[in-house]
């Protein structure tokens, strides 16, 4: 018996449009994720990582021409009509977006903004009944007082608070997949940890497929999966996160894993990736990391290379570190 996965992406391109130029930012992105598992984007701002999220989402309308093919629990978004799209968007496959603040309608109570989302989707169309399901999703993201939440509005909550409130609405119709993008950017470090450990639980309890978002090596390592590091539109290595992130294959990983903090550190030891990522759309010939390249040959500057398998579930786009290593 084949199992469809909750998410597909093959080939996934997002060109911009407008009067004047097409910027294509999104450049074949491919990845699947089964149930109950985590893929984690990871990459300096500008990479596309963000873009992918909500392209899979089809979140930019017309601004936006899309490619390749994303599909949910086997139904193809891409093309699909906006009424038939807006019936999964929400349903099956959920955002829980960077700004919770944004996020939130500012004159609105909190339990009528869940409410409507039940009623939406069908979920509870009966007003008094949806309202005390808002109230059990409160509580079950960890909302100590859920029935005064409810009847909050946004500027009344903390910054952790609106967080978890905009993850109860996203997890409210049991989706299939869950899109999280820089959902802890905003917080402390002490309620980042707490967001995580509650995406985990919710992950592990409804059996979600998670989509995270993050710049951060930390976020990556700490809530663990696969890791799908990107550069310029483009992934260029993915894997088990305990494995790239302890032994990249990818000199950008590489890269980002020298800059880091370590504990007993020497002031001054940190190393930087020389230069700046290319403008988005405005991307060279070949490997898009040449300039910025301690490994650079002569070939990399016009030959575009291929995420391909270097170990056992492993892929990176780099011929250059991988044949070193084997000959090493």
């Amino acid at each position: 018996m084949t199992v469809i996965p909750p998410l597909e992406v093959t080939d996934l391109t997002t060109t911009f449009v407008s009067r004047r130029r097409r910027t294509e930012v999104v450049r074949g992105v491919s990845f699947t994720i089964g149930r109950g598992e985590t893929m984690m984007l990871l990459g300096e701002s500008g990479s596309g990582k963000s873009v992918t999220a909500r392209s899979i989402m089809r979140l930019y309308g017309s601004s936006a021409e899309l490619g390749g093919s994303v599909r949910v629990a086997g139904q193809e978004l891409v093309g699909l009509a906006e009424p038939k799209l807006r019936a999964i968007r929400g349903g099956q496959i959920a955002l829980v977006p960077q700004d919770p603040t944004g996020a939130l309608d500012p004159l609105r109570r909190i339990g009528s903004q869940l409410a409507e989302v039940l009623a939406v989707h069908g979920v509870e169309r009966v007003k008094t009944a949806a309202h005390r399901r808002a109230e059990e999703l409160l509580a079950m993201v960890g909302i100590p007082d859920p029935k005064r939440v409810a009847g909050s509005y946004p500027h009344e909550l903390s910054g952790g608070m609106r967080q978890r409130a905009v993850i109860a609405i996203a997890v409210s119709c049991d989706p299939q997949v869950l899109i999280a993008d820089e959902p802890t950017t905003a917080l402390d470090v002490t309620v980042q940890a707490q967001i995580l450990e509650l995406l985990a639980e919710l992950q592990q309890r409804l059996g979600m497929a998670v989509l995270m978002v993050t710049h951060d090596v930390g976020v990556a390592a700490d809530f663990g999966g696969r890791v799908g590091v990107m550069y310029a539109g483009r992934l260029v290595e993915e894997g088990p996160a305990s494995e790239v992130l302890s032994s990249p294959r990818h000199p950008y990983t590489e890269g980002l894993l020298d800059s880091l903090p370590m504990p007993g550190a020497a002031r001054g030891s940190l190393r930087s990736i020389v230069g700046s990522p290319p403008p988005v759309g405005a991307f060279p010939a070949g490997c898009a990391f040449a300039p910025r390249c301690p490994h650079v040959r002569p070939s990399c500057r016009y030959d575009d290379p291929l995420l391909v398998t270097i170990a056992h579930d492993r892929v990176a786009a780099c011929p250059v570190v991988n044949t070193e290593r084997v000959v090493a």
